[in-house]
């Protein structure tokens, strides 16, 4: 007598096309399935596992960017060139009336950042330069304030490596303060700007050169 957790579900094999003939009993539909669970249990991997460690002026996609009424800037193209990126930007002097000017070199990962904990530069530059998570919370889509967590590193003639701490950013101090309610969530942060302090009253020309960035 056949023991019913041995018959077949089905009559007829499942697959059966010259290729592989298959029967599931009871048995090991059960067994399928536990493995099948075990593997969705399993943690997914971090987000940014794939970019870490890895120099990113190889594999992500760098603009240079500046604001529409006076600001400008000078570079290759495309920006790698000799294995490094170069620009030249000049800051226009605030006008009445318009939006603060801005200029800024943006690294877009196209990977969210999360799980990461350190951020190392390579550069040079005439000027200290900002370095910023691009949150989507304080972006266009978020409130608009784009009061992103930065830090900021030192102008050098030299080329110089420094690596930072994510926490070692802060919210600048003209955040809104409900801005200042949203913490660094680096899940929501694919791009990294890197933005010479410029003067804005008087306006103002730096060069900016990077030859590493890697978050860690």
């Amino acid at each position: 007598m056949t023991d019913y957790f041995d018959k077949p579900i089905v009559d007829k094999p499942l697959i059966q096309q010259g290729f592989i003939t298959m029967t599931l009993t009871p048995n090991k539909l059960f067994i399928f399935g536990m493995l099948l669970l075990s593997a969705l249990a399993m943690p997914f991997a971090q987000a940014a596992d794939d970019i870490k460690g890895v120099n990113l002026l190889h594999t992500a996609n760098w603009r240079a960017a500046t604001d529409d009424f006076g600001s400008s800037f000078k570079a290759s193209n495309p920006l790698v060139q000799n294995e490094e990126i170069a620009v030249e930007f000049t800051m226009s002097a605030k006008q009445e009336g318009k939006r603060w000017p801005f200029v800024e070199l943006v690294c877009a990962t196209e990977t969210a950042l999360t799980g990461v904990s350190n951020l190392e530069i390579t550069y040079r530059s005439e000027s200290d330069v900002s370095v910023k998570f691009s949150q989507s919370d304080f972006g266009s889509k978020g409130d608009g304030s784009y009061a992103h967590y930065q830090t900021v590193i030192p102008a050098s003639d030299e080329w110089v490596t420094i690596k930072l701490q994510a926490s070692e950013f802060k919210q600048p101090s003209w955040a809104p303060e409900s801005t200042k309610k949203i913490a660094l969530n680096l899940s929501n942060v694919e791009d990294i700007y890197l933005s010479p302090k410029l003067n804005f009253e008087t306006g103002e020309t730096s060069t900016l050169r990077i030859k590493s960035l890697r978050v860690l």
